[in-house]
């Protein structure tokens, strides 16, 4: 990792390389943000975060302080090292990208996930097609007993952060999430998509 200190704007995604037992911390600037993180192999980028390969493994809906984040070659690729939020995290959705802004009432020009990892990983000239499934830090979305999803508002405060552990080479994309129009009735983030940081610890 080149910079110890990497700021991500509301409405953007940033890209950085890591080394194995490299330590780095995804902090929520302003609170109530919520951060798309993507993990891809820096040796071989086909090799990346798998959720549902991690789900079948830790045997949870989602990872928590102590867990491997596996890759879908069933290899741990980060160490889920600290969460000072209270979460919950995410590892069901995938980016958000032009589609789920046109049936929200929006329209197809609105920031999203999926165009910013694509910028975000461009700027290292890796292409990846299609973006994997990320981590969904400090996403509210809680899978109820009957199947369905309960959306509420981001409970990250400011200053709120996750710590990994690198256990391989790694490229790391977070995107500050674009959702900024309420889902289910619920505004995730307030009404705006607010500042990241990414920190090398």
């Amino acid at each position: 990792m080149t910079n110890t200190t990497i700021d991500i704007p509301g409405y953007e995604g940033r890209a950085t390389r890591l080394e194995k037992n490299n330590t780095f911390r995804v902090i929520d600037m302003e609170g109530c943000q919520i951060a798309d993180m993507f993990v891809i192999s820096a040796e071989d980028n086909s090799e990346f975060f798998s959720p549902a390969l991690t789900k079948q493994v830790i045997f949870r809906t989602v990872a928590k302080p102590g867990d491997y984040i596996y890759s879908n070659r069933r290899r741990p690729m980060l160490t889920f090292l600290n969460d000072t939020s209270p979460g919950p995290h995410d590892m069901s959705f995938a980016p958000c990208d032009p589609g789920f802004y046109i049936d929200l009432g929006g329209d197809a020009s609105h920031p999203n996930c999926r165009d910013n990892f694509y910028k975000a990983i461009g700027e290292l000239d890796i292409t990846i097609e299609p973006p994997p499934d990320p981590f969904n830090l400090f996403q509210n979305t809680v899978p109820k007993a009957n199947g369905d999803f309960e959306v509420g508002k981001t409970l990250s405060k400011a200053g709120d952060y996750v710590e990994f552990r690198a256990e391989m080479d790694v490229i790391i994309v977070i995107t500050a999430c674009s959702v900024d129009l309420p889902v289910e009735g619920i505004d995730a983030l307030g009404g705006k998509s607010t500042p990241l940081r990414i920190q090398k610890v």
